[in-house]
């Protein structure tokens, strides 16, 4: 604490009475307060245009900081907006790691981070009422989100080069559990963690900068492939009918959404993503024996890691055609024609697109391995099986049955290599058989190491080597999606009405796109770290509160300020965390603090 101006005001004191007080001078430090995060994280959110754009899509008036400090000086009745309170609960997401401020606790929280001194709103402004209300004006209609994230991500393309031409999309589950389970939405669907319902989340991200162009919270039980039209068309207007690429995992690439992209985008769309391996197997089947040995080609695709470590090549690849059809909706002819059509008048479009089927020769041995294994593990578990047999809860066929069943569930591969057979004997005893067939093994073997990637790329532009690369950048959407469950704590929503989940959800995907775009332009300027490594160094960036006592004067300092600020302060243009400190302070009346403690222990 700089105690000179203290001291220059102490001195004012009659002697007798400073001489009394000097000896008992003692500085107090509390615990430290991540005001000085939250409040930076405030200014990221404000120089992105968060708080104004909600503001002009809802029709609220958006109010600058200066301008409330004005007011606030000029003693005008305060009034925050819902752009402002949305910048402060992404403010509180981007500087408390897995620490998040729950709504009925932001007025507290306030306070503390000196919100009334350093933006001229008084820290009563923020109540719970008026952040839920927030959460439900950017959630009262069904576009604002949509089209909220559509304008921050085109304004910060703009301002700062982020390119818009590579798209990944993909869904995550989000489990959850307590008050949630309440929500219409939350429920049990594929994927999910057993005995926990669940949430999807829809995200579509910008290869690069990874910044989100697309987020919705859907039902536990919605498959991804049925959310996609919805990105895409979204993706359509990002790109303003400039080419683009969609990279998607293959719960997404349904050839429905296939023909989408084929036919509703001026021949604009491209897309990779791979071939169902359930639903292709006989095809794949088919390519490999009419391929000749010399049909697969090396490529040179290497990972980053084995590239650092000099490692070899390893995959091959071999160019074919894919060919699917789409059932066509019939015309609009009411819903009682539709279902009368007959087989024969139903319309159908047919495509045939680029397929790369690509051999891993690492991974083929592995597969193999891992196989014999099952298999081993197989014949185990119908040995174990059979000598409980006709004893305790085996004592019907039927049981027996169901325990073959569940021996062979998620093994599709087991099932096909094994015959097994439950019988009565003459004793009226259940008896089991199995036999293996070992013919199967080597067609089993055949698409060891082997996956397919679909494409509407020109070989000529997009070769087999470059096609892999592309698809293998989609690692980006996954780390996006781990960073939302772990260090913005996604699951983490104590919230019961679904549209504020939504919002608060949607809020939490605009702190990754303000951490991710943070992280991309550090890179550019020679400082490269990861978004939650970001996080972390905003995290301990604290305001560290003083306490003179007796007398109770207050004064603060800023503590662990990282280099990485001054390079943020400088590409966002953003107040100094030293400046907003020196904002703190110079609102303290020294000479008054002194004058009423003087008063009430000495006057009398």
């Amino acid at each position: 604490m700089d105690l000179q101006p203290i001291l220059e005001q102490l001195a004012k004191l009659p002697p007798e009475i400073l001489m009394k007080i000097m000896p008992e001078l003692k500085v107090e430090v509390p615990k430290a307060d991540p005001s000085g995060a939250v409040l930076i994280g405030v200014f990221l959110a404000r120089s992105l245009g968060i708080g104004k754009i909600i503001d002009n899509f809802i029709g609220e008036e958006y109010v600058t900081y200066e301008h409330l400090r004005e007011d606030r000086a000029n003693g005008s009745k305060c009034r925050v907006s819902t752009g402002l309170a949305c910048e402060i609960m992404v403010g509180d997401m981007l500087g408390r790691n897995k620490d998040l401020t729950r709504l009925y606790k932001f007025e507290e929280a306030c306070e503390n981070w000196q919100v009334e001194t350093i933006l001229g709103i008084p820290s009563e402004k923020f109540n719970d009422d008026k952040m839920g209300r927030a959460l439900d004006a950017i959630n009262s209609n069904a576009k604002y989100m949509a089209n909220v994230l559509q304008d921050i991500v085109l304004s910060a393309s703009k301002k700062f080069g982020v390119p818009l031409n590579t798209f990944y999309n993909d869904t995550s589950s989000i489990p959850v559990s307590g008050v949630m389970e309440d929500n219409d939405k939350v429920q049990y669907g594929y994927g999910g963690l057993p005995g926990l319902k669940q949430l999807i989340l829809n995200l579509t991200i910008a290869s690069g900068a990874s910044l989100p162009v697309t987020s919705s919270i859907d039902s536990g039980n919605v498959q991804g492939g049925t959310t996609f039209e919805r990105s895409f068309e979204k993706v359509k207007e990002i790109t303003d009918d400039q080419e683009f690429e969609m990279i998607i995992d293959r719960g997404i690439l349904t050839q429905d959404n296939m023909h989408l992209m084929l036919t509703n985008s001026n021949q604009k769309a491209f897309f990779i993503g791979p071939l169902k391996d359930e639903l292709s197997k006989n095809w794949v089947l088919e390519q490999l024996n009419e391929a000749k040995k010399d049909d697969f080609a090396a490529i040179d695709y290497r990972s980053k890691k084995e590239i650092e470590r000099n490692l070899p090549r390893h995959y091959e690849a071999l160019e074919t055609k894919y060919t699917f059809k789409v059932k066509l909706e019939p015309p609009s002819e009411g819903s009682k024609n539709k279902k009368q059509l007959k087989k024969s008048k139903r319309i159908f479009a047919t495509h045939t697109i680029r397929a790369v089927i690509y051999c891993d020769l690492n991974k083929k041995p592995k597969e193999q391995e891992r196989r014999q294994k099952r298999i081993t593990s197989t014949e185990d578990a119908l040995v174990e099986l059979n000598g409980k047999l006709n004893k305790r809860n085996l004592i019907t066929k039927e049981a027996c049955e169901k325990a073959v069943d569940n021996i062979f569930k998620g093994q599709p591969e087991m099932r096909r290599l094994f015959n097994v057979t439950i019988k009565l004997n003459q004793h009226n005893a259940i008896v089991m058989s199995w036999s293996k067939d070992e013919a199967i093994i080597p067609e089993l073997e055949k698409t060891d190491g082997i996956f397919v990637l679909l494409t509407n790329h020109d070989k000529e532009k997009v070769d087999a080597n470059e096609l892999l690369t592309r698809y293998r950048g989609r690692n980006d959407i996954e780390i996006s999606f781990r960073f939302l469950k772990g260090s913005l704590d996604l699951q983490q929503v104590f919230l019961r009405n679904p549209e504020r989940v939504d919002a608060y959800c949607f809020l939490k995907v605009l702190a990754m796109l303000v951490l991710n775009l943070a992280a991309w332009l550090l890179a550019k300027n020679g400082k490269k770290m990861s978004p939650q490594k970001l996080q972390r160094e905003l995290g301990d960036l604290t305001i560290s509160e003083q306490r003179l006592q007796p007398i109770g004067i207050h004064h603060w300092n800023g503590t662990n300020i990282p280099n990485t600020i001054d390079v943020l302060v400088n590409l966002f243009n953003l107040p100094h965390p030293l400046e907003l400190i020196e904002v703190i302070n110079s609102a303290i009346n020294f000479s008054y603090h002194i004058e009423k403690w003087f008063k009430d222990n000495f006057r009398k």
